[in-house]
C-alpha cells in the first residue's frame, strides 16, 4: 500500500508540474505542442540557445541500449544498430548514444581515458525513496556503484552510479529544489 501511495503522489505531482509547464509555455507562445512542437531558432541576443540534445560517445551501443532503454526505461526514438541510439531524455530533450568510433568524423578527436569522463547526468527526485529506487534500478541494469544513497552535508540525499561507459548518473533529492510555474529552476 505504501508503494501505491508513493506512486500516486509522484504521479499527481508530475502531472501538476507538466500541466503548469504546458500552460505557461502556451501563454508565452513558446510552444504549440499539438501542431508544431518546440519552436527552434527563435533566439535573440539575450536568449541563450536551448539544449535539446546531449550526445555521449559509447564503446558498446547494444550494451548502452540495454542499460538506458531496458534497464532505466527511457523511450527509444531511433536506433541504428552499431551506430547510434536516440532516446527521449525529458521534455524536448534527446540523449544520443553514439558509437565512439564514428564520432571523430563530426566531432574531431574524442575518446575515453583512464579517468571517468568529466560529465554527469543528473535526475532530481521528489523523495529520498525515489533516489533509492533509481539507484537500485541502475545497479540492476548494469551500472557500477560510485556512492550509495546518503544524506549529504548540503541537506539532501544523493547517490551516484556509472553507466557502462563510465558516465556518471547522479540521483538527487534536494528539498530546496524548485521548478517555478514558468519552468525556471530556483532553490538549488
Amino acid at each position: 500500500m505504501r508503494a501505491l501511495n508513493h506512486f500516486i503522489r509522484n504521479f499527481v505531482l508530475c502531472k501538476m508540474r507538466l500541466e503548469r509547464t504546458y500552460d505557461s509555455l502556451l501563454l508565452r507562445g513558446a510552444v504549440d505542442v499539438l501542431s508544431h512542437g518546440p519552436k527552434l531558432g527563435a533566439m535573440t541576443l539575450n536568449t541563450p540557445p536551448a539544449i535539446t540534445a546531449l550526445t555521449l560517445g559509447v564503446r558498446d551501443l547494444q550494451r548502452s541500449r540495454d542499460f538506458y532503454v531496458a534497464g532505466l526505461g527511457f523511450r527509444e526514438i531511433n536506433f541504428i544498430p552499431g551506430e547510434i541510439l536516440f532516446i527521449q531524455a525529458g521534455y524536448g530533450l534527446m540523449l544520443a548514444l553514439w558509437n565512439i568510433e564514428s564520432m571523430p568524423g563530426e566531432y574531431g578527436d574524442v575518446g575515453h581515458g583512464p579517468l571517468a569522463p568529466p560529465v554527469s547526468l543528473g535526475h532530481n527526485t521528489t523523495s529520498v525513496e525515489e533516489v533509492e529506487d533509481l539507484y537500485a534500478r541502475a545497479l540492476a541494469a548494469g551500472a557500477t556503484k560510485v556512492s550509495a544513497p546518503m544524506l549529504r552535508d548540503w541537506g539532501g540525499t544523493s547517490a551516484c552510479v556509472a553507466d557502462p561507459d563510465g558516465f556518471r548518473w547522479d540521483f538527487v533529492h534536494n528539498p530546496g529544489f524548485v521548478i517555478d510555474d514558468d519552468g525556471t529552476v530556483t532553490g538549488v
